[in-house]
């Protein structure tokens, strides 16, 4: 009876080892799975572009003729800012203080014809009115003349012709009195002609000797920043120049005699002007094309070295000629800027994606995700900057054998974005 009993009983501890194997067997990875792979953020691969670039202000240096007014007094624009102009164009007219009042009264008078000529034309429509009742009435007299003559009433016709006489001498003097400007209209004309007279009396145009960009903004560095003085500039000089101008509205403030209203830029070409570390600043030779990123203006512009010193505690001053966006910059001395020192398309990837970052040989590894696994996958870097990175598959040629795997990256490959901590294998979610 004993054995029996305990037979039994290794029968029931051989199941429940078995079950508890079975548990075992599909829950544990199960659990692991929730507790180690729900927090992996993951992402796919996506194409795009990125660019290493430098973020500083650089300093407009061009060739600037400043417009000093001949006279004070309210000024009318005839060009706006960043207009080009041509040789001897106007630029505005300035009105001294006494036409400004003249030309109070000259608006008051222009209200005044206009509104003379409305009251004027209404008697007009009136007047049309009554000379086609006349003509009607004169045609229907004429009318029964003709037949009084036709039945020899000679006496009833003489009486209408007389009727027809009167007919028409009143319509020849509503009709000539029509044809014959208004006498009050005529006098308010007059009066405006002479009003007009004065302020042209008053009133002078200001004009531009040389042709090129309009721009109200005086900032007192137009004798300073020129393009031949770039080779002279300092450190100090660079650093010291404030953007100080602003863009008056001139048509309500007004201009004072003698002082500078506006300038005019006369070429398209000009030159930023910037610091840079004298180690980035040997990467750049005169002559070197390079796009910069124009950030108050939101454009990119495309210019040459122009000029680049020696090394001055460390630093020096580069200057880019340049020649699109001449007109936007106008207001502009100092503008925020980013010197872009390379651009690549392609496989785009956060850079912190990136885990065992070779930078000798642009080699790193980046963390796929296959079949819910964590699969470790070396590419080559083709470029990057601070935050992202363009990525390829590396050729096989290139590499050990032992290094190759069957894995590789290709748009919309699924990788771990941040891949610390992460093992070869790992479940991930």
């Amino acid at each position: 009876m004993a054995e029996v009993n305990n037979s039994v009983a290794t029968k029931r501890i051989k199941l429940g080892s078995i079950l508890i194997v079975l548990f075992l067997l599909l829950y544990v990875p199960s659990f692991i799975f929730w507790v180690y792979g729900k927090n992996v953020s993951t992402d796919i691969v996506r194409m795009g572009d990125i660019q290493d670039s430098i973020n500083l202000d650089a300093v407009i240096v061009r060739s600037e003729v400043v417009l000093n007014s001949p006279i004070g007094g309210k000024c009318i624009k005839e060009i706006d800012e960043g207009e080009k102009i041509g040789t001897n164009g106007r630029i505005a007219t300035v009105l001294n203080k006494s036409s400004e009042k003249l030309m109070e009264e000259l608006k008051a008078l222009d209200i005044k014809i206009i509104e003379a000529q409305r009251k004027r034309n209404e008697n007009l429509e009136l007047f049309s009115d009554d000379l086609k009742k006349l003509e009607n009435e004169i045609e229907g007299k004429l009318k029964e003349i003709i037949k009084l003559g036709n039945s020899n009433e000679l006496a009833k016709s003489s009486k209408l012709k007389g009727e027809v006489d009167e007919l028409i001498q009143k319509k020849a003097t509503i009709a000539g009195s029509l044809s014959k400007p208004n006498a009050y209209i005529q006098s308010l004309l007059d009066e405006k002609n002479n009003l007009q007279r004065r302020i042209n009396q008053n009133t002078q145009d200001i004009t531009a000797s040389v042709s090129g960009i309009v721009s109200y903004v005086i900032d007192g560095y137009e004798a300073f920043l020129t393009p031949d003085r770039i080779s002279e500039l300092t450190l100090e000089d660079i650093e010291n120049v404030e953007e100080k101008g602003i863009q008056k509205d001139i048509e309500k403030v007004g201009v004072e005699e003698g002082k500078p209203f506006a300038k005019v830029i006369t070429d398209i070409e000009y030159y930023l002007v910037m610091i840079l570390d004298s180690k980035l600043a040997k990467e750049y030779k005169v002559d070197d094309g390079i796009d910069i990123r124009l950030n108050d203006l939101g454009k990119v512009v495309t210019g040459n070295v122009f000029y680049r010193s020696n090394n001055m505690d460390g630093k020096s001053i580069v200057a880019v000629k340049v020649s699109n966006a001449a007109s936007e910059t106008a207001p502009f001395r100092k503008i925020n800027i980013d010197l872009i020192k390379n651009q690549y398309s392609g496989l785009k990837v956060p850079l912190r994606s990136l885990s065992n970052i070779d930078e000798k040989n642009k080699i790193a590894e980046i963390c796929l995700v296959k079949a819910n696994r964590a699969r470790f996958v070396k590419v080559e870097i083709v470029g990057k900057n601070e935050e992202f990175a363009i990525i390829k598959n590396i050729d096989n040629k290139n590499i050990d054998s032992d290094n190759v795997n069957s894995y590789s990256v290709s748009l919309y490959s699924s990788y771990v974005v941040n891949p610390i901590n992460i093992e070869e294998g790992q479940t991930i979610n």
